[in-house]
């Protein structure tokens, strides 16, 4: 596997680092390491995204694309309750359909969650809250937060988190086709091709971190928090030390996982000036972006699913290691998430999925588990 070192992301992330505390290295043995996929959910329609809920540590929910979010139980219990159906609104199919979910830090207290998907009318972009009645969502309290058009059908992004501060992250797409034909990554004035950041405990429909990466910046609108991306598919936030560790689909040579360290914003991920660790076309500074952790060509795979560091407590063997895969050949790899942090990372392959993965997900305990778009949730633990 062709995997970037790059020695420039040190010298772009040095100052975003400089308030945090040099990170410890793991003794993460990545050559031994080996992991094993045991099925606990079977029989979903389409899923794409599993996750919990805050204050349920027995509960999973899961993300089906054409529009429904299923609950289940993590010891296999069936995903036969309906949380919520948006059927209806959704428009299903290729790239597009319900795509992200993310509960808010207070959700035990306040009923409140966020959703992310295409919508059936016109295939706009819509990131919606809505308020659980009991252990139902209630299909009336949409409020919508954000509307983005998207002039095509493809790279609609999807991944909405909260981060450590509790603003809630939502990553777009380039709005599609192919080699970003509306320069909507180095854009300043659109959405698209982005990491967007929200308060959404503030002014309505949301309002505007003071500490945004843009903020202030002549041009830039002021959700923008990253820039540089081409469909964000999935990321993550570590909840040791908050970093953002975001997979990013390629184009026609490089898939990336780029970081996003906590605290840190205004970076430029190089899309569509650089694919991966090299120019798009022409020449171009690399210095003037931030290069990946980690990336690999298209002799491995052709789509990048972003993935987890391992924070949970059943499989030890894992702390602190990265694990990431790819749609097309089914591959996971390991990562010492410390050292994709710190520049120099490598990772191994240590799975190969006999279906179609398309995301990872965790628990409430921080377990990790693996999204087969076949239908199936399978549980991540360490083999042997």
């Amino acid at each position: 596997m062709r995997l970037a070192t790059l020695a420039g992301a040190v010298a772009v992330l040095a100052t975003a680092l400089s308030t945090t505390p040099a990170p410890t290295q793991a003794a993460v043995d990545l050559e031994a390491m080996a992991i094993d996929l045991v099925p606990v959910v079977d029989g979903l329609d389409e899923p794409l995204y599993v996750t919990a809920a805050p204050g349920e540590p027995d509960r999973l929910y899961v993300v089906e694309q054409p529009g429904r979010v299923r609950v289940a139980g993590i010891a296999g219990v069936p995903a036969d309750e309906v949380f919520l159906d948006l059927s209806h609104a959704v428009a299903f199919g290729g790239e597009r359909g319900l795509l992200g979910l993310a509960f808010h830090p207070g959700y035990a207290q306040n009923g409140r969650f966020f959703v992310n998907y295409t919508r059936a009318a016109d295939g706009a972009t819509v990131v919606s809250e809505f308020a659980a009645a009991g252990s139902k969502a209630d299909p009336d309290s949409e409020r919508v937060l954000l509307v983005i058009e998207q002039p095509f059908g493809n790279h609609n992004g999807g991944m909405i988190a909260f981060d450590a501060a509790g603003m809630l992250l939502v990553g777009t797409g380039d709005g599609g086709a192919g080699g970003d034909p509306l320069g909507a990554g180095q854009d300043p004035d659109t959405l698209l091709g982005k990491l967007l950041r929200l308060d959404v405990d503030g002014a309505e429909p949301y309002g505007i971190p003071a500490d945004n990466g843009f903020l202030g910046r002549e041009a830039y609108r002021p959700e923008i928090h990253a820039t540089g991306l081409r469909n964000p598919w999935r990321f993550s936030v570590d909840p040791v030390g908050g970093h953002v560790y975001i997979g990013d689909v390629g184009q026609g040579q490089w898939e990336e996982v780029s970081v996003l360290p906590e605290g840190a914003g205004g970076l430029d991920f190089g899309w569509s000036v650089m694919e991966g660790p090299d120019c798009f076309e022409g020449d171009c500074d690399p210095a003037a972006h931030t290069l990946p952790a980690l990336s690999y060509d298209h002799g491995e795979g052709c789509s990048i699913v972003g993935g987890y560091a391992y924070r949970g407590t059943e499989q030890p063997a894992l702390e602190g290691v990265y694990l990431f895969g790819d749609y097309c050949s089914g591959t996971i790899w390991a990562a010492d998430a410390e050292a994709m942090l710190a520049g120099g990372a490598e990772a191994v392959p240590v799975y190969t999925l006999d279906g179609r993965l398309v995301s990872f997900g965790t628990d409430g305990a921080g377990e990790l588990y693996a999204v087969d778009q076949l239908g199936r949730i399978l549980r991540v633990t360490t083999a042997g």
